[in-house]
């Protein structure tokens, strides 16, 4: 299993919204994952989408990618 992150200095800024990352580059955010996902399918590229936490909120995310 490999591991893939993202710096928090480069998500904090979207916080509470949703980002589309690959390649340690944030390549679309917005209030929607709908948004997201459709600027994602239009630049045709692989990557990993969620909704950034709150500050103050903690997720633990697992995956077998």
């Amino acid at each position: 299993m490999s591991r893939r992150s993202i710096r928090w200095d480069k998500l904090k800024k979207y916080s509470g919204s949703w980002v589309a990352v690959a390649d340690e580059e944030v390549l679309a955010s917005g209030k929607s994952l709908k948004d997201v996902m459709e600027t994602v399918e239009a630049i045709d590229r692989k990557a990993l989408v969620f909704q950034v936490p709150e500050e103050e909120e903690v997720y633990i995310l697992a995956s077998d990618l």
